[in-house]
């Protein structure tokens, strides 16, 4: 999709598997000579299931919450040292994640104390694998656009700092005026390069955490596509 002289992509779990999957990603956007790209991401394959089910551990076996989390920052760690390395690029894709981490097992921890995970804490665990597939796909492209003299910078964007939905009987709703809002400031008119946007997250009106339902993430491409179209008219 082109809208607005911005390329919108949408990349799911199983293009960004492993760090193999990655690359070929890399190489499909970096390949396009394409001055404006927006690149939608899921998670990791199977990092969301993963991560639903540390909510559900954490409903009925906390004691295994600490094995779970470890398994899932192990591979996301090892990822990231296949396409990084273990220098400044790597620490800085990984030190929000050991942030992310942290918040991570303070919310299991406070599901594990009355066995029952409220809607936002299972969306908040859940949506961290957008994020981290994001910042590493992100820095990534910045990796290589650098090695190839391409020129074009490459950059990660939250889209809870975009989209804004409200959710009703029906569903998530797009406040589309407070979203393009933010799309004009997040798009001015003079920014190109590729910007990898998290898919399936979003913001409430109230400006907190939420998520846009399973298979979100295609749903996310849509909104952006919709709202940088939107721009093309002003």
């Amino acid at each position: 999709m082109s809208h607005s002289g911005w390329q919108v992509h949408k990349f799911g779990g199983s293009s960004l598997a492993d760090a193999e999957c990655f690359r070929r990603v890399a190489d499909i956007l970096l390949c396009d000579a394409a001055e404006r790209q927006a690149a939608v991401v899921s998670a990791m394959g199977g990092m969301t299931d993963a991560l639903l089910r540390l909510v559900a551990t954490a409903e009925k076996a906390p004691d295994e919450i600490g094995a779970g989390l470890e398994a899932i920052a192990a591979r996301y760690r090892g990822t990231v040292a296949e396409l990084l390395g273990e220098g400044d690029e790597a620490t800085a894709v990984l030190e929000p994640f050991e942030h992310d981490l942290r918040d991570a097992t303070d919310v299991l921890h406070a599901v594990s104390l009355v066995r029952a995970a409220a809607d936002r804490s299972r969306d908040l665990v859940a949506g961290f694998g957008e994020l981290w597939s994001a910042r590493l796909l992100g820095a990534f492209l910045q990796h290589e656009s650098t090695a190839r003299d391409d020129g074009r910078p490459a950059t990660w964007l939250d889209a809870r700092q975009v989209i804004v939905v409200r959710h009703g009987e029906m569903g998530p709703a797009v406040l589309w005026d407070r979203s393009r809002e933010n799309a004009r400031r997040e798009f001015p008119s003079d920014r190109t390069g590729i910007v990898v946007v998290t898919g399936f997250i979003a913001s409430d009106p109230e400006g907190l955490h939420t998520t846009l339902g399973r298979n979100g993430s295609d749903f996310s491409a849509s909104i952006l596509a919709a709202l940088l179209e939107a721009l093309l008219g002003e």
